[in-house]
């Protein structure tokens, strides 16, 4: 069976569609990402980049800015980490918190803690 690069393209993008999108009870930190991914059998995110912050949102007042580049996600380093953990990582529930480690646009890193909310 042939897929597509455009549907493996799709599919591991609902592996990081934050369950906001997906689920009744919605999870919010109040970020959308760019990313690229690579591998087919266990595909690996090879970059995760926040590119909107909403205003006020649990991701703004953690300090996370629109171009902040993703390196370790709960101590998952990115490139490298595994799409399935990213996603599982997107899951958390309501009232946790999640560490980021970010690269800044001047190239220095930032710790970042965003607690999960409702929407």
């Amino acid at each position: 069976m042939f897929i597509s690069r455009f549907s493996l393209s799709i599919a591991f993008l609902f592996l990081l569609v934050p369950t906001s999108l997906l689920a009744k009870e919605k999870l919010k930190i109040g970020v959308t990402w760019d990313y690229t991914a690579s591998g087919f059998f266990s595909p690996e995110v090879v970059e995760l980049i926040a590119n909107k912050v909403i205003v006020n949102s649990p991701a703004a007042k953690a300090g996370l800015e629109v171009g902040h580049k993703v390196i370790s996600i709960e101590g998952c380093e990115i490139p490298g980490c595994s799409a399935s953990i990213a996603k599982d990582f997107l899951k958390m529930p309501i009232g946790s918190v999640l560490h980021l480690v970010v690269e800044t646009s001047n190239g220095n890193t930032k710790e970042i803690n965003i607690e999960v909310g409702k929407a």
